[in-house]
């Protein structure tokens, strides 16, 4: 056989074995009918509306937040938010002597802001008057929350004498009263001492600021690290052992290991609503939030499962997602200061005490975006498919079926990489979701199967 030729007949066996293969069909009813019909499984999904109510987030724990919260913003919607902050201060060493007749000269306080929140660029640069209050009542754990600090817990007359007006920089320097340096130059030896002496003699200080004038709407909030702010004080005093007048410096700072309080006002009581039809607002802090009884969304969802003859028992949830839908702004850029992730968190008390926490329900740490805002969709998503499982089983505890629905803050450890979640109560936030009666409104959208008998 000739080269030629022997090439002829390979192609035609390749060519064939290629027409005999693809000629193949795959049979894709096979097996089907062999599991009976009331052993099938299917998938399907239903939507609930969800009667969200609108309330003020009282007691919001701010005790050792990690950040001193200072500023106000004047909204046409929220009315006034004023934040202000009380903390203690103590000498940077032990053991302090100040000499024979000490006489101040000069007491200044040393503010680096870390961070500035503002919902307008024209408000990252506009003056503040910084107001420094002397406390008058101890910091404790009784003094745990937004609203635990009140006008009686400091003094009446601010004790800075110039420097107060703050412009947004890095920086605030400020000049305090003498008569408050020398009340501080005035204490033994004894209560230099002992940390505990001395707090009971200066107990700390209270700084707000004043709101912008008349009907300007607008603001910022400053956020500092307590361990940027320190105390310098200059003094004359008699050096016993030389005889002579002397000029000394002592310099004080804020310890992250001892409290400070952060105090939010809201003017945005107002707002509260059983069902908004038009409009639903979150705002941070401790201001007016979504808030969802979900012992009426229970009684929805067993309803619908009892006209469908579904029992708990056979009523699996793949997925339970509560969507928060809203529309975009006239302002397009006003969705840059949407906060970037709301979730669930109930009100509860400590066991044994009345302390009261707010705590994200536990799918929030199924992954990190949950909760996050969908800019192209025009929604917040939450996976809550657990916390509604629970739900219909009876699973949850009264209070956690007593829902706020707030922006979260996380937090990851340095060392170990672990993400901890909790309430946003540091940033100030403002969104404006879709109310109840709107054609895209809040629902609770659950994928579920139903187990055969």
């Amino acid at each position: 056989m000739t080269k030629r030729k022997i090439i002829y007949f390979s192609a035609l066996i390749i060519f064939a074995s290629m027409t005999l293969i693809s000629c193949i069909e795959t049979d894709k009813t096979v097996g089907t009918g062999l599991i009976p019909t009331d052993q099938d499984i299917q998938i399907n999904i239903k939507e609930f509306d969800i009667p969200v109510q609108m309330r003020a987030s009282d007691s919001l724990q701010t005790i050792f937040s990690g950040s001193i919260v200072i500023g106000d913003y004047k909204d046409s919607d929220f009315g006034t938010m004023k934040a202000g902050s009380a903390f203690q201060f103590i000498p940077s060493q032990k053991g302090l002597t100040f000499g024979e007749n000490p006489v101040a000269k000069s007491f200044r306080i040393n503010i680096i802001v870390s961070n500035k929140s503002f919902f307008y660029e024209k408000d990252e640069f506009i003056p503040q008057n910084f107001n420094v209050y002397e406390l008058t009542k101890d910091l404790d754990s009784t003094t745990a929350y937004n609203n635990s600090i009140t006008e009686d817990h400091f003094g009446k007359t601010p004790i800075q004498t110039s420097g107060n007006v703050y412009f947004g920089t890095d920086s605030l320097v400020m000049n305090l009263s003498l008569d408050y340096a020398n009340k501080i130059l005035s204490l033994s030896k004894e209560k230099t001492d002992s940390l505990e002496l001395y707090l009971k003699e200066i107990k700390g200080l209270y700084i707000e600021t004043d709101p912008l004038p008349g009907s300007i709407m607008g603001g910022r909030i400053n956020i500092i690290d307590p361990s940027n702010i320190f105390f310098i004080l200059t003094y004359r005093h008699i050096d016993t052992e030389n005889s002579i007048d002397k000029d000394s410096t002592l310099v004080f700072n804020v310890s992250s290991e001892l409290p400070n309080v952060n105090r939010f006002t809201h003017g945005s009581s107002h707002l509260q609503e059983e069902l908004p039809s038009d409009k639903i607002f979150v705002e941070g802090l401790a201001g007016i939030k979504p808030y969802v009884d979900f012992n009426l969304v229970k009684n929805q969802i067993l309803s619908w499962m009892s006209e469908k003859s579904i029992s708990k028992e056979r009523f699996i949830i793949a997925k339970a997602e509560l969507r928060l839908p809203f529309e975009y702004p006239e302002d397009f850029t006003r969705l840059t200061y949407y906060p970037s992730q709301l979730f669930l968190a109930s009100r509860n008390r400590t066991e044994g005490s009345s302390l009261i926490f707010y705590e994200p329900i536990d799918d929030l740490r199924f992954t990190e975006t949950n909760g996050a805002i969908n800019r192209s969709l025009k929604y917040y998503s939450l996976d809550i498919s657990s916390y509604v499982q629970s739900l219909i089983k009876d699973n949850l505890t009264a209070n956690k079926k007593e829902i706020f629905i707030t922006p979260i803050l996380q937090k990851t450890d340095y060392y170990s990489g672990t993400t901890y979640y909790f309430i946003q109560n540091i940033l100030y936030s403002k969104a404006i979701l879709n109310g109840n009666s709107s054609q895209r409104k809040p629902k609770l959208v659950i994928t579920y199967a139903t187990l055969p008998n």
